[in-house]
């Protein structure tokens, strides 16, 4: 390891200080946390929506339609998709798994967060068919194509004839305890400096 070499300001005995080149500036100026940290946090964020979820599923499901709102005549209206508008309702009696895993996205304020619950509800459905996960550790997000795709199949499965909210529940379950297994793995977030303990 070199050390710079000092240079002497003219006519002066202080050292100056050596130049910095200019990514140096840089790393100063913002030092990211760890990998590790950033990924306890997804994995945080992510175990929050999809228990968002589970509650609102729990407090009523529905099949063809992803929200079952209710109307003035006293009768509840079936909307699918975005056919409530740019975002999902406030006030739901009932979901289907995507409709909630919407809702709680929405709530959270985050598109990527939502993309990785579709992820890893797939991911437990696939593996609830006796078939090997696509991912292992930390979910990769998925392209909006696959993400698309993903929650048509969702839907569907929502959606099948018999299906009960049993296995809704189940198979969201499956995919809570894959990120709690999974956010087992990671290192806890290094505390903040001069952050109270």
């Amino acid at each position: 390891m070199s050390v710079p070499a000092v240079i002497m300001r003219e006519g002066g005995s202080r050292p100056a200080r050596p130049r910095r080149r200019w990514w140096q500036c840089l790393q100063d100026l913002s030092v990211p946390p760890p990998r590790h940290d950033i990924q306890h946090t997804v994995l945080e964020s992510l175990l929050a929506l999809l228990e968002a979820a589970r509650a609102d599923l729990s407090a009523g499901w529905v099949q063809g339609g992803w929200w079952a709102t209710p109307a003035d005549s006293g009768q509840r209206v079936l909307l699918t998709g975005l056919a409530a508008g740019a975002s999902p309702p406030h006030r739901a009696d009932a979901v289907c798994l995507v409709g909630a895993l919407v809702r709680a996205g929405a709530a959270q304020g985050g598109a990527s967060e939502l993309g990785r619950a579709v992820d890893a509800v797939y991911e437990a459905l696939w593996e609830s068919h006796g078939q090997p996960a696509t991912a292992t550790g930390m979910l990769p997000l998925s392209s909006p194509q696959v993400r698309h795709a993903r929650i048509q199949a969702l839907t569907r499965w929502n959606d099948a004839r018999g299906r009960t909210s049993d296995e809704i529940l189940l198979t969201l379950d499956r995919a809570i305890a894959q990120v709690i297994q999974t956010l087992a793995a990671f290192p806890a977030p290094r505390a903040a400096v001069g952050a109270p303990s």
